[in-house]
C-alpha cells in the first residue's frame, strides 16, 4: 500500500512537468524520424534502370552509391535553404517573401500562427536578440508579482510627472506566455528593477515553457 500511495504521489505531483518535457522531445524525435524517412525513399525518385544495383555488381558498393545519392539530396536542400536565406536580404526576394507573407496573413488560423512563429523567429534571431540588452526581473502587475522583462535601451530624457530627475530610468518588454510575441511596454527606473543574470535565450525557454524549462540562473543557483 505505500508503495501504491508513492507512486500516486509520483503521478500527482509531476506528471504534468514529465509530459511538457517529453512532448517537445517527442516533436523534435517525430519531425527528425519523418525528415530522414523521406530523405531515404530519394531512391525511389530513381526509375529503376538508372538504379546502382543495376549496374553495379557489387551489391555493398551499390549500397555506398545509394548512401552518396541521399547525401547530395540532403547537401542540395540545404544549399537551397542557403540560397533561399541569401535572396531574402536582397530587392527581388525580399519582395518575393513580402508578397507571399501577404497571400498567408489572408488566410484564418494560418495567418496567427505564421505571424507569431515569424515575429518570434525575427526577435531571436541575429545573436540570440541583440535589440535585447539584458533580462530583468521586475514588479509587475503589483507589488510582490515578479515577471521576466527584456532591457530594449535607456529611457533617456524620460520626466515623470514633466519634472526632470536625474535617476536612470529603463525601458522594458514585459512578453506574455507562452506567446512572447504579444506583451507590455514599461518605462521602469533602474532601481525598481532586479537582475536576472539569464540569457536571452534561456528568458525565451522559459517563457515558452511557462516556467517548466528553467536555467540554474532562473532556480536561484550559482
Amino acid at each position: 500500500m505505500q508503495l501504491i500511495s508513492k507512486c500516486a504521489s509520483l503521478l500527482k505531483s509531476h506528471f504534468f512537468s514529465g509530459l511538457f518535457v517529453v512532448i517537445p522531445l517527442a516533436v523534435i524525435g517525430w519531425i527528425a524520424s519523418s525528415i530522414f524517412g523521406l530523405l531515404a525513399q530519394v531512391q525511389m525518385l530513381v526509375p529503376d534502370r538508372l538504379k546502382p544495383e543495376n549496374f553495379i555488381p557489387n551489391e555493398s558498393l551499390a549500397q555506398l552509391v545509394n548512401v552518396g545519392i541521399t547525401v547530395g539530396v540532403i547537401l542540395s536542400i540545404a544549399l537551397l535553404i542557403s540560397l533561399l536565406g541569401w535572396s531574402s536580404k536582397h530587392f527581388v526576394g525580399r519582395k518575393a517573401l513580402e508578397w507571399i507573407a501577404e497571400v498567408i496573413e489572408r488566410i484564418p488560423v494560418i495567418r496567427s500562427i505564421y505571424s507569431s512563429l515569424d515575429q518570434l523567429l525575427k526577435t531571436i534571431s541575429s545573436g540570440g536578440g541583440k535589440q535585447f540588452s539584458r533580462v530583468v526581473y521586475v514588479e509587475y502587475p503589483r507589488k510582490g508579482i515578479w515577471v521576466i522583462a527584456f532591457v530594449t535601451a535607456p529611457a533617456n530624457g524620460f520626466a515623470p510627472n514633466g519634472t526632470p530627475t536625474t535617476e536612470k530610468f529603463l525601458n522594458l518588454y514585459v512578453p506574455t506566455t507562452p506567446n512572447p510575441t504579444s506583451g507590455f511596454h514599461l518605462i521602469v527606473a533602474e532601481s525598481e528593477v532586479r537582475e536576472s543574470y539569464m540569457k536571452v535565450e534561456d528568458a525565451f525557454k522559459t517563457l515558452l515553457s511557462l516556467g517548466i524549462a528553467q536555467s540554474d540562473a532562473t532556480r536561484g543557483e550559482t
